[in-house]
């Protein structure tokens, strides 16, 4: 018996050896990976501003999705494709290169462009292309292609749309009396979220083209949704190390409601402009906030205030990564209301779905088992942990 409680603390420790062990091979594998700078695939940019007897548009683009043939429809990153390394090649050349690879191919980018006029098509003209310098290879890099497209006297609306191997698409009319705006839109002129080779509504080239409640809804329910799953690897993992701390179903109930109400707070606040801080701030805070929920499971098993006041603090963050979302895309001022409620909607459904899985693969299989905590709980924490830390350190260095 002696024996059993002498060796009961070895045997922890090894357990724990080999916990941080297999959390270092993953954390190291995961940053081995990110060395071919897989990109996150967002939605282009189109501003669209319509004249007399002309239409030009501005596209906010990763050209090199195009140069490489990535179908930007069926994957979410670059590095879900086997055509990978092509794009990571585009992108180790400079704007100028990737400037003349693409004029040189402009014409079949055209192709993928859709304009209608009462049902006429348009073909638009290559105009130009502006490619941003970044030195930071681990970032996508934007480009702006200007096209126009020529419109007769009697035309009253136009489509505007283009392939879905390009991807989703964000539209904006723009107006020529007021500079276009990467983080706003005009109150009263069209703009909406496109899914892949979806077209915009009819874009009254006279008056104001309005755009129905359901469409923002269902709009920007997916915007919020798409946000957590697939793309918000880190928001997953900051709400699977408020899972794994609950020990019972009334703590993860308070831990994410609280959550959900800190980042309502900033969301809004920054969504409106009243709060604004760089990314370059707050996406390292939100890698090191994934790491203290986590790790917090090691040494706490009881929740304290403590406990949810920084899960406040750590929401009022990720609130604020939600906003850059909105930010970049547009909220429509008629629509404002509407849509910050849908994309704020989205995202708890995200949440949801994430704690549901957790609870079916996690909870329900291992929750009572005498090895949970051991086997389940601490490992778990201590991969989601090195993941948040090695995210910290990229965000700040690279």
């Amino acid at each position: 018996m002696s024996n059993s409680k002498a060796n009961k603390p070895k045997i922890l420790l090894f357990e724990l050896f080999l916990v941080i062990f297999m959390a270092f091979n993953i954390t190291l594998l995961t940053s081995i990976s990110q060395r071919s700078f897989g990109h996150e695939i967002s939605p282009a940019i189109a501003e669209i501003l319509v004249k007399e007897d002309v239409v030009e548009i501005d596209i906010y683009y990763s050209v090199e999705i195009f140069l490489a043939n990535i179908d930007a429809s069926s994957v979410k990153n670059t590095n879900e494709t086997s055509k990978s390394d092509i794009y990571d090649a585009y992108r180790l050349l400079d704007s100028e290169d990737i400037a003349k690879q693409f004029q040189s191919m402009s014409s079949s980018f055209i192709k993928l462009i859709t304009i209608k006029s009462q049902q006429k098509s348009i073909e638009p003209e290559f105009v130009s292309i502006e490619i941003s310098e970044s030195s930071n290879i681990t970032y996508p890099r934007e480009s702006k292609i200007k096209l126009i497209a020529p419109i007769g006297e009697d035309d009253k609306h136009i489509l505007f749309g283009w392939n879905k191997r390009l991807g989703p698409m964000i539209i904006r009319q723009v107006s020529d009396s007021l500079e276009s705006s990467r983080v706003g839109t005009e109150p009263e002129l069209y703009s909406a979220y496109l899914s892949s080779g979806e077209l915009s509504s009819p874009i009254i080239i006279e008056g104001i083209t309005s755009v129905s409640s359901l469409k923002i809804i269902r709009d920007y329910l997916i915007i919020g949704f798409e946000h957590i799953i697939p793309k918000g690897l880190d928001h997953i993992l900051f709400v699977l190390g408020l899972f794994l701390f609950a020990s019972r179903f009334s703590q993860l109930v308070v831990q994410v409601s609280l959550f959900t109400v800190a980042h309502t707070i900033t969301l809004a606040l920054a969504s409106i402009g009243l709060v604004n801080i760089p990314s370059n701030i707050v996406e390292p805070l939100i890698a090191l906030s994934i790491s203290y929920v986590a790790l917090e499971t090691l040494w706490h098993t009881r929740m304290g205030w403590s406990r949810l006041i920084i899960i406040f603090a750590f929401g009022l963050l990720h609130g604020l990564g939600f906003a850059s979302v909105l930010m970049e895309i547009g909220l429509n001022q008629r629509h404002f209301i509407i849509g910050l409620v849908a994309f704020n909607i989205g995202v708890e459904i995200g949440q949801l779905v994430v704690i549901c899985a957790a609870y079916l693969f996690i909870g329900i299989l291992f929750f009572k088992t005498r090895f949970y905590r051991s086997f389940v709980q601490i490992p778990l924490s201590l991969v989601i942990g090195a993941i948040g830390g090695w995210w910290f350190i990229e965000r700040i260095f690279f």
